[in-house]
């Protein structure tokens, strides 16, 4: 019976602990958002996973925002492997911002930025499309609790 209070008690507060946080544009909220950078969809993570935001970046502004989140927030440089782009050595950006540590000591701001270069072609066949200018970039922002 004592352990059964004792799980009920780590839901509870642990629960107490998240309500502190909305869902919504994260990037904007607890760091600096470039204006190229277009809003899509929050929700709730799994695991460690607080929060998760997702982004939109244009191929045309792809360049630009990756030059940003390497400067502010220390995100590795993006290469083309296999059929899209990542950050080399999945290196991602983090911010360390008080207002999160405010709410909870083990809670860190999580930036990447990655996109597919397969498209399908006239005949439905998938193509690999090498000009980044023409793939739509996504961006993730995650809080973490490590």
């Amino acid at each position: 019976m004592k352990y059964l209070q004792l799980l009920i008690l780590f839901f509870l507060s642990n629960s107490c602990f998240t309500q502190n946080l909305e869902c919504g544009d994260l990037l904007k909220k607890y760091a600096t958002k470039p204006n190229k950078v277009e809003f899509v969809e929050c929700k709730t993570g799994t695991g460690q996973t607080i929060l998760e935001a997702d982004y939109k970046v244009l191929g045309k502004d792809s360049e630009e925002i990756e030059r940003i989140l390497i400067a502010e927030f220390g995100m590795g440089k993006l290469k083309f492997v296999c059929c899209g782009w990542e950050s080399v050595n999945g290196k991602n950006g983090y911010v360390d911002n008080k207002q999160l540590k405010s709410i909870n000591q083990d809670y860190v701001l999580e930036i990447s930025m990655f996109a597919n270069a397969e498209k399908k072609n006239e005949k439905g066949k998938t193509e690999i499309e090498f000009d980044r200018n023409k793939v739509d970039f996504n961006l993730k922002v995650r809080i973490l609790k490590i």
